[in-house]
C-alpha cells in the first residue's frame, strides 16, 4: 500500500471510530448496527468490514487509546508531584474525569464482551501497565515512610484500579442519588485511609 493510500485508509479508520463512538453514546451499543456506522461514515458496508469486523472490535479500538491516555496521565502525575498523598488524590480525581471512565461508565454492561480470548491479552497488558505504575508509587510511599499500610503493593495497586469500576459508581451515585463530587471525595478519603495516609480534609 502506498503512503498516500495508507494515509487515506488511516483517515477513514479514524472517521469510522469517531462516528461509532458518537453513535454508541447517543443510542447505546446494542441499538447501533454496523449498517448505522457505515451510513454515518459514508462508506459501503463492505468497506467498513475491511476496517473493523464487529462492534466489539470497534469498542476495543475506541477503548485502548483511552486506557493509554489514563496511563500517560498517571505517569505525569507521578513525575510532577512529590508527596504520595497528592499523587493519589490527583490520580483518583483525574480518573473519574477521564475519557476512559466516562466511556466505560456509559457502556459498562457491554465491556465484558471485550474480555474474551481475542482482546483479553492486549487489554490486560495496558491495564497491567497502569497497575504497575500504581505499585511503583505505593512502593515509593513506603520507602519514604509516607505509606504505612503493610498490605502488599500488588493488592493495593489492584484496589486503586478497582475504584474506577463503573458498577460501584452507579450503585453509590446513580442509585443513591449522591453527587459525583461527594463520591470522588469519599473515594479519595477511603483510599488514603487504606494506605494509612492522613487526609488533608480531616
Amino acid at each position: 500500500m502506498s503512503q498516500r493510500m495508507d494515509r487515506k485508509f488511516q483517515d477513514r479508520n479514524n472517521t469510522i471510530l469517531n462516528n461509532a463512538e458518537t453513535l454508541f453514546r447517543l443510542k447505546g451499543v446494542d441499538k447501533v448496527t454496523m449498517n448505522d456506522i457505515a451510513k454515518e461514515s459514508d462508506v459501503a458496508k463492505g468497506t467498513l468490514y475491511l476496517h473493523f469486523k464487529s462492534k466489539e472490535e470497534l469498542l476495543f479500538n475506541i477503548l485502548i487509546p483511552k486506557l493509554e491516555e489514563l496511563n500517560h496521565k498517571v505517569e505525569l502525575i507521578d513525575k510532577n508531584e512529590n508527596q504520595i498523598r497528592n499523587k493519589i488524590e490527583k490520580i483518583i480525581t483525574y480518573g473519574f474525569d477521564s475519557d476512559f471512565f466516562d466511556f466505560t461508565k456509559t457502556h459498562f454492561l457491554y465491556m465484558h464482551k471485550l474480555f474474551n480470548v481475542q482482546y483479553h491479552n492486549e487489554l490486560s497488558a495496558i491495564i497491567g501497565k497502569i497497575i504497575r505504575n500504581f505499585s511503583l508509587i505505593i512502593q515509593e510511599g513506603k520507602e519514604k515512610n509516607e505509606v504505612k499500610s503493610s498490605l502488599p503493593n500488588t493488592y493495593l495497586s489492584h484496589q486503586l484500579m478497582h475504584v474506577f469500576d463503573p458498577q460501584i459508581y452507579f450503585s453509590l451515585v446513580e442509585n443513591e442519588k449522591s453527587t459525583k463530587e461527594t463520591f470522588v471525595r469519599n473515594t479519595i478519603h477511603f483510599y488514603l485511609n487504606v494506605l494509612c495516609l492522613s487526609d488533608k480534609g480531616e
